[in-house]
């Protein structure tokens, strides 16, 4: 089996890892100090990087554009009403990250609640097209979408909402 064709296999064996593929060369350098020979890897002109698959590490993964100090008060003040903290969820600044791939998480069952501040689910590999801030249940998970926490800072319509959402949710 070639394993460069099986990107896939590859992507789930090394999930949260870079993955380079390398030319067949090693190149034999000079007797070292322990007086051993070390082999160095060559590296292809141009690797070929396959996404990264993201590990969520809490069962809630929350997803924002960016995160000021301001949002991240905002951000504490909603956990706290549904008694979490912002160190019992994993959050994901889509502006922080080059690429990030949720879809593995359905087949992990390790993630419970996943919810979007303003993040488009596409832009992190997952197939779920969300109503704002109403639940939606796909394999066990539950998403809801809200407006960038930017948005609803100062709504107190959508923060309603955003708080009906969440009740169900948890």
């Amino acid at each position: 089996m070639n394993i460069e064709n099986n990107k896939t296999a590859l992507q789930q064996l090394f999930a949260g890892e870079d993955i380079y593929f390398l030319k067949n060369e090693f190149i034999e350098s000079s007797v070292g100090v322990t007086g051993r020979h070390s082999q160095t890897t060559v590296l292809e002109d141009n690797p070929q990087k396959v996404p990264q698959y993201y590990q969520p590490k809490q069962k809630v993964v929350i997803l924002v554009n960016s995160l000021t100090p301001t949002d991240s008060e905002l951000l504490g003040k909603i956990l706290g009403a549904v008694k979490l903290d912002l160190q019992s969820v994993d959050i994901v600044d889509s502006d922080q990250v080059q690429e990030v791939n949720l879809s593995q998480i359905f087949t992990q069952k390790f993630v419970k609640q996943v919810i979007s501040f303003g993040v488009d689910l596409s832009k992190v590999n997952l197939d779920v097209e969300l109503i704002p801030y109403q639940i939606f249940e796909n394999q066990g998970i539950q998403f809801t979408y809200s407006d960038a926490l930017s948005s609803i800072q100062n709504d107190i319509p959508k923060k309603k909402a955003l708080w009906v959402s969440l009740k169900e949710m948890f």
